[in-house]
């Protein structure tokens, strides 16, 4: 019988609501990769990067395609989300921190995702890069090293319906991310015990 790669321990999820310029959580969310085994393969295939569509539907309402990016950083994880023809930059950035990766982050790691968020043109309210940038830090910093992190930086504004699909989406790409790099970390520490 195989063994099975352990799970990521607590994740803890920090949002930003460029809507209300304000931070939301941390909210735990539960490891689950219900609906992420197709996108863990794809990431594996193709060595921690995958870009493409992904379709959700709300009953009784068309389906709405989300163009999504995907990528293992070797420290993080960084993934967006975006509806095709929609104006400014993507609907949601999300920044995943593994806990078994947290002695690897970059000590600029911060300064780079605002400023990716910038060239993203986004996020919508200008003048939020240093909220974003000083929570950030001060989330790395003060959150035990045994807990997951899952940034979430909401651009701009969809409808409410186009929202809630875009939470779903943005969570299973998240746990996509975390199965993916779980698995990965866990191949390399047991090459390395060999």
């Amino acid at each position: 019988m195989a063994k099975r790669t352990p799970g990521p321990g607590r994740i803890e999820l920090h949002g930003w609501d460029s809507r209300n310029r304000a931070w939301y959580g941390p909210d735990e969310l539960a490891y689950s990769l219900t609906g992420c085994r197709g996108l863990v393969a794809k990431l594996r295939e193709l060595h921690g990067c995958w870009q493409g569509r992904l379709l959700a539907q709300a009953p009784g309402s068309p389906s709405l395609a989300f163009c999504v990016q995907l990528r293992d950083l070797g420290d993080v994880g960084l993934a967006t989300l975006d509806l095709e023809g929609s104006p400014g930059g993507p609907v949601e950035a999300l920044l995943i921190v593994p806990a078994q990766r947290r002695g690897r982050i970059r000590p600029e790691l911060a300064f780079e995702f605002t400023s990716y968020l910038r060239f993203l043109d986004g996020p919508v309210s200008q003048g939020s890069e240093i909220a974003i940038h000083d929570h950030l830090e001060r989330t790395l910093a003060e959150t035990p090293d045994g807990v997951t992190i899952v940034i979430s930086v909401e651009n701009h504004f969809i409808s409410t319906e186009a929202n809630l699909l875009a939470a779903e989406q943005a969570e299973r790409m998240a746990m996509s991310l975390v199965g993916c790099m779980l698995e990965k970390d866990s191949c390399a520490a047991k090459a390395q015990a060999r």
